[in-house]
């Protein structure tokens, strides 16, 4: 089989939007990159379709490998496409959100890429 003649390639990502509420607050999950663009900060889950699986398969894929957490419900979001949106090439975003109650999910969540609940800006404190 042949491929489509004259057309761009480009990347699909996946990014994962995981709220958590501990009963009192809400927040959201982060990690620290572990490459460019702006590596060892902070930021959502995120990273490549690859080409043997769906979209949904690799936002699950994702998740469990940059946090730790399974049997998270995760619902399609959006889908950003914006051709300037990354710095380094041309890639189409993913969005993946869910939200889930951190004490059930507490022990799961993993400590390689420093994986840390942090709350929103309207938290009590």
């Amino acid at each position: 089989m042949t491929k489509y003649n004259k057309q761009t390639r480009l990347l699909a990502a996946i990014d994962c939007i995981i709220f958590g509420f501990d009963g009192e607050k809400l927040k959201l999950l982060l990690i620290k990159r572990a490459f460019e663009p702006a590596k060892d900060r902070w930021s959502l889950m995120g990273g490549f379709v690859q080409p043997n699986e769906s979209a949904e398969d690799a936002a699950y894929r994702v998740l469990t490998k940059l946090t730790g957490l399974e049997g998270v419900y995760l619902e399609q979001l959006h889908t950003f496409t914006k051709p300037q949106r990354d710095p380094m090439e041309r890639t189409i975003s993913i969005t993946y959100t869910a939200l889930i109650d951190i004490l059930k999910y507490q022990k799961q969540i993993s400590e390689e890429f420093h994986a840390e609940w942090f709350c929103s800006t309207n938290c009590p404190t």
